[in-house]
Formats: structure tokens, sequence, C-alpha cells
């Protein structure tokens, strides 16, 4: 692959990876209570993004062109996961607003979402897995990333050179996301003054996406 083409495919990667999706906004929603969960979730996140990346390139993306029934089925289960993530969200989020904060020692600390300790803390693995989860939950990614390497890698490239493109698309990722989370330091007492809002907006989010991944998966349902 020539350079300016290479130059272009991250670019166009970039954009894309850099919309508010879940992703991001699963990441911007921890970074609220810790930026150590954030970052764990991007590396969550850039493990999903791993394996949709491989199966593009190893021609899922093709397959489920073939079969739509795999897309859909995909989408139904996405889009539930999301609908979940949007449930423990906000109905977190209206909890931690309306309860109580409790006094520990001479500190006040208000009520934490399920996942997290009373002293705001998640566990790494726990990030981890939502970051993750999060990142599969949108299967039509893989057709997304399908028509990107359609128009950017040449089918006469080798293994090799395909796996490369990849393996620089995934770094990129991975540097987006950890930066995405890092960069809730620089607003980190605002955002944990106003965790609990974090959470009710970053569930409306996920609701949002669900819905539409899930009208879509229904919809395929109906016409198969």
């Amino acid at each position: 692959m020539a350079i300016s083409a290479l130059v272009t495919l991250m670019g166009v990667w970039f954009a894309a990876m850099a919309s508010p999706g879940p992703d991001v906004v699963q990441i911007i929603r921890l970074g609220a209570r810790s930026t150590r969960a954030a970052v764990w979730a991007a590396l969550g996140s850039t493990t999903g993004l791993t394996i949709w990346t491989v199966a593009s390139l190893a021609g899922l993306s093709a397959l489920i062109s073939a079969h739509p029934g795999i897309l859909v089925v995909l989408q139904v289960l996405g889009g539930c996961y999301l609908l979940w993530m949007a449930y423990t969200a906000i109905t977190g989020g209206i909890k931690e607003r309306r309860a109580p904060a409790t006094v520990v020692g001479t500190e006040t600390r208000a009520p934490q979402p399920r996942g997290f300790t009373p002293d705001g803390i998640i566990k790494a693995g726990t990030a981890y897995r939502m970051g993750f989860i999060c990142d599969l939950s949108n299967p039509k990614v893989v057709i997304f990333f399908g028509a990107i390497f359609a128009n950017f890698i040449d089918p006469g490239m080798g293994i090799g050179a395909n796996l490369m493109v990849g393996a620089v698309l995934i770094l990129e990722s991975l540097v987006l996301f950890v930066g995405v989370a890092l960069s809730t330091r620089a607003v980190s007492k605002w955002m944990a003054k106003n965790s609990a809002w974090v959470d009710i907006v970053s569930g409306v989010v996920f609701l949002l996406l669900g819905v539409i991944i899930l009208f879509e998966g229904v919809r395929g349902l109906i016409a198969m």
C-alpha cells in the first residue's frame, strides 16, 4: 500500500473512531469516576475492535453480506446489550441523585452505581470487560470496516501486509481511546461532581444507539 493511501485510510479511521459511539461514551462515563477505569475500558474496547478488524480482514464482512441473517442476529443481541447498559446507567444516575450521601470518617461520599465500590472504585477487570463487550455490541462495524478495506486495501496484498495495516489501525485506535480516557483528568473534578448526570446522559446515548441497532435487527428478522 502506498504511503498516501495509508495516511488517507488512517484519517478516515480516526474520524470513524472519534465519533461519539458506544466506546467513547463508555470511556467518558467511567472516566467521570476513575481515570484508571477509563484506561482499562479503552483497552477493552481496543481488544473488541481488534476482533472486528481481524474478522473483516478474514472476510467476515463478505460472509455477512452473503448471509444477512448473521448480521440480524448479532444486531438483536448487540441492541439488547446496549439497552441493558442504558438501563443500568440511567437508573444508577437517578439513584445517585436521589439517595443521600454517606459520611465515612470526615468525607461525604455519594452513592455509586452498580459495579463501583462506595469509594467510587471499579476493578480493572470489570472496566476492561465493560469496554470489551461495549465494542462488540455493534456488529454493523464489521460491514463498515469491510467497506473501508475494500476501498483502500489492494486484493493483491499478502496476508502479512494486510495484518500490518490492521495493526497500524488498531494502534491508532488504542492511542485515541486511551487519549480520551486520560483527557477526562482535565475535567475530573467537574465530572466527579456531576457523575450522576454523566451516567444519565451516557444512558440516554446508549438507549438511542440500542434502539437503532435493535430496530434494524428486528426489521431484518421481519424481512427474512
